[in-house]
């Protein structure tokens, strides 16, 4: 398995993801699946002695036995140091697949095009995940000009990458429901044993929960909150996440009153995580560009009903409707006008729940694993599979 999630080491020696929670869905395919240790090629570096352990709990090294390779620093800082990086990654991860009975490319990813060499070099079956596409991320996010169109050129060359591995191997590109979940079948009752409470007459709480980037839409729902707050709707945004946006964000919440905004920043532990997602009155996800953001799946498996844009797989995710609103991407109106609409129907705010609930029971990490084990059972009957 060749992913691009950032990992550290602690001085406990357990290795923590930074941020991503996609080493979940992989353990439960191991654990799901016909499976030795599964080898999980990632980059990792040390914790350094002041930096904070990260909240997120260590990788399950019975699963997964993890091959550390360069640590790098988002897209900019591997480009920098390609060669270099490059360089020390290629035996790494040459040795790591030769031998293997498939490999699994996480797709864009900065390492695949030496995955592929070494695949192609050594004969080994090979599929795609394709998450979505570098490029679209790059247009939606804000940059001057110049800087733009160099993120594109660059995003253009991950995809290309990825579709260069669609000529040797099957590709899985993730739609409603071939996707990767870490939603628990305990979360989902949790939710369902929890009494719904009658609307109290205090301030909606919307809740936004994602990583802070550029193309996740926050300040058309910043604006979308402006004007409804302007019109006399009482309510309170709740953001649970960060990232490189943080700044650009922090500056427009100031046009929300205080007290408007709970600001909860990155948080890793689940319960916690649950239960804020379990807070809110409505989750809105006004993303620009996305391929299937588990947010949606963790918000109906909260109860939330969903307001969410039409970028990627949102629509797929969401029954076309059927299980969330859905509006333009950067119409802030539009965002306002749907909220709007759902704080005033209560019974669409209860159907939303339910059909939501009812399929995120069918769509937890076990049940995705084994999806995609029975995927690999059919497009690679070579591998020998028992009965």
């Amino acid at each position: 398995m060749l992913d691009d999630g950032l990992f550290v080491r602690t001085q406990l020696d357990d290795v923590r993801p930074l941020s991503a929670t996609f080493n979940r869905f992989v353990e439960a395919v191991a654990r799901t699946g016909e499976f030795e240790r599964v080898r999980y090629i990632v980059p990792v570096r040390d914790l350094r002695i002041w930096e904070v352990e990260p909240a997120l709990g260590p990788v399950d090294e019975s699963a997964l036995e993890l091959v550390p390779t360069t640590f790098f620093s988002g897209i900019g800082d591997y480009l920098l140091r390609a060669g270099w990086v490059a360089g020390r990654n290629w035996p790494l991860i040459e040795t790591a697949l030769a031998g293997s009975d498939l490999v699994w490319l996480r797709l864009p990813a900065s390492n695949a095009l030496l995955a592929l060499a070494a695949c192609r070099r050594h004969r080994v079956p090979y599929f795609g995940w394709l998450a979505g596409r570098a490029e679209a991320v790059a247009r939606a996010q804000p940059r001057p000009g110049p800087l733009k169109a160099l993120a594109r050129v660059v995003g253009a060359s991950y995809d290309a990458v990825s579709e260069l591995a669609a000529v040797g191997g099957p590709m899985i590109r993730l739609d409603g429901e071939m996707f990767a979940s870490v939603v628990t079948a305990d979360e989902v009752e949790a939710t369902r044993l929890r009494p719904v409470e009658a609307r109290r007459d205090a301030p909606w709480r919307l809740v936004w929960a994602g990583r802070m980037a550029g193309e996740k839409g926050l300040p058309e729902l910043i604006e979308a909150c402006r004007r409804l707050r302007e019109a006399g709707h009482q309510l309170t945004l709740v953001i649970v996440g960060d990232g490189p946006a943080r700044a650009r964000v922090e500056r427009l919440l100031t046009s929300l009153p205080q007290g408007a905004v709970e600001d909860y920043g990155y948080v890793g532990d689940r319960p916690t995580y649950m239960g804020l997602l379990r807070s809110g009155d409505l989750f809105v996800h006004p993303s620009g560009a996305e391929g299937v953001p588990k947010a949606l799946v963790e918000a109906m498996a909260a109860g939330l009903p969903i307001v969410a844009t039409d970028a990627g797989a949102v629509a797929d995710v969401l029954g076309h409707g059927e299980r969330g609103r859905l509006v333009d991407p950067g119409d802030a109106a539009a965002l306002a006008g749907a909220i709007r609409e759902l704080m005033t129907d209560d019974a669409e705010r209860q159907r939303l729940r339910e059909s939501g609930l009812a399929w995120a029971s069918d769509h937890t990490a076990d049940a995705q694993a084994r999806r995609l084990v029975g995927w690999l059972r059919q497009q690679f009957p070579a591998i020998g599979w028992s009965p």
